[in-house]
Parts: structure tokens; sequence; C-alpha cells
């Protein structure tokens, strides 16, 4: 029987930011809206999404990754702005934005793309837009207009800076309360 593990790469905030961006969350909290916010301590930056792997190809992953990013210089990434996708007139799922070093974590996406490209992970068709998730619509309900009326007021919010240092492959664990991380691999940057 395969084994296989949910997996995604992506940058860990700092805590002092995330618990900015919770505290800005707890906002949003009080609307009328059915969402499944995401806990404090998950708040990540998702780089690529690789879904379920094989147990045994685990280790390659995390060693194509280390090298893709290995001579990438550390950098600072600012968490600004409020958003939503598709957009904040439909939010379905309510973010945070990068501002400061979004150049630079561009970058990084597109090298982990390449990489997992290169063993036949296809290749991300949609512009990369970095962003914090902080929840996710579970069905449609009346105070969705006061959530877009909210996420359009603080559109500029500026919720801290972390400093990269790393890139990290995350294995993701789906239960009924939601999901938990894993850290398979720390991918240190120059």
């Amino acid at each position: 029987m395969d084994f296989k593990i949910r997996t995604f790469i992506g940058v860990e905030i700092a805590e002092k930011s995330r618990n900015q961006t919770g505290n800005f969350a707890k906002k949003l909290m009080d609307l009328d809206v059915d969402m499944k916010w995401e806990p404090v301590h998950k708040y990540h930056v998702t780089l690529k999404f690789l879904d379920e792997i094989p147990n045994e190809e685990v280790n390659d992953i995390c060693v194509r990754v280390q090298r893709a990013v290995r001579d990438f210089p550390s950098f600072t990434l600012g968490l600004r702005g409020a958003g939503a996708f598709p957009n904040i007139e439909k939010p379905r799922n309510v973010w945070v934005g990068v501002h400061e070093g979004r150049e630079e974590i561009t970058e990084l996406a597109r090298r982990v793309d390449l990489a997992m490209q290169e063993v036949g992970f296809p290749r991300e068709l949609k512009p990369f837009t970095p962003h914090v998730t902080l929840g996710r619509l579970r069905r449609a309900t009346p105070g969705l207009a006061d959530l877009s009326e909210k996420l359009a007021q603080y559109d500029n919010v500026d919720l801290g800076k972390s400093y990269i240092r790393h890139v990290t492959v995350f294995a993701s664990h789906m239960a009924r309360s939601g999901s938990s991380y894993t850290v398979l691999a720390t991918c240190p940057l120059q």
C-alpha cells in the first residue's frame, strides 16, 4: 500500500507579525459570516501546493527545494492590506497581502515551481499572488456585504514584517477539526 503525504512549500511568518495579523482577523470574525478562520499559528505564505505525494518521493522533493533556494538571499517580508479571492465583492478566501519583499517572494515561488516542474508537477499558470490566508467561506451568508466593506476599509493595514531566512516543506494533515502542519524540511536561504 502506498503511503501519501499532502505536501506544500511555503515561508513561515514571524510570531510578532502572526500575532498582529491574528488581532486584525478578530475584527473580521465579529461579522455575521460563515467562515472557517485559520488559527494564528498556521499563518504562512504558500509558494507551491503539491497535494498528496508518495512518501518515497518526499526526500527528493526536499532536496530539490533546498537546491533551488540555497543561493537566494534572505529578505524582509512585510504584510499589508486585506483582500479576498476572487475579489472583495465576492470574498471566498480572505487574506492579507505581501507588500515589502513582494519581488523576492515571487522569485522564490518561481524557483520552487521550476524545481517541482523538473519532477513532474505542473507549472503554475496563474500569476503568483503572495498572501497569508485568514479564512475560507463555508457558505454564503447575509454578512458578506459587511465583510466586503470591512476589507475595503483595511486595504492598506500594516501587519508587520518578517525576516525570511528559509523556505519550509510542510506536510498537511487533514482532520474533521481542520488541518495541522508538520515541518518536513527547512531549506536555508543565503
